[in-house]
C-alpha cells in the first residue's frame, strides 16, 4: 500500500522563535465507503527518529476531519497510511500568528 509522508521538515528557532508550532492535517475521504487511516508522527533527536504521534482510526464516507498536532522541535515527520487511493490529504504549518504555509506531500511506495 503506498503511504504519503511529509518528509523531514526542518522547524529550527531563530532567537527563540519557532518557524512553526503546529502542523494541521485536513483528510477528506471521498471514497463511498469507510476508510481506515494510520498515522504517525517523528521528530528527530540527534541522529535517531522518535515517535511522539501514532493514530489509527476509521473515517466515514464523504466525511472530512481536522487534526492539529505541536511541532515543537528542530524537525519532524509525519507518515500518513490510507486504505483507499480516495483519500485527500492536505497538510499546512502554523506560526505562532497563525499564518499558514502548505507542506508539500510525498507519495511512496511501501517496500515490502
Amino acid at each position: 500500500m503506498p503511504y504519503i509522508t511529509t518528509g523531514l521538515l526542518s522547524n529550527a528557532s531563530f532567537e527563540g522563535v519557532r518557524q512553526s508550532s503546529t502542523l494541521s492535517v485536513n483528510i477528506s475521504n471521498d471514497d463511498t465507503s469507510n476508510v481506515a487511516i494510520q498515522i504517525e508522527g517523528f521528530f528527530e533527536s540527534g541522529t535517531s527518529r522518535v515517535k511522539y504521534v501514532e493514530e489509527f482510526f476509521t473515517l466515514t464516507a464523504g466525511t472530512v476531519l481536522l487534526k492539529n498536532y505541536f511541532i515543537p522541535f528542530n524537525a519532524f515527520e509525519f507518515i500518513f497510511f490510507v486504505s483507499s487511493q480516495a483519500v485527500e490529504i492536505s497538510v499546512g504549518s502554523k506560526d505562532d500568528t497563525g499564518s499558514l504555509s502548505l507542506v508539500r506531500l510525498e507519495v511512496t511506495e511501501e517496500v515490502v
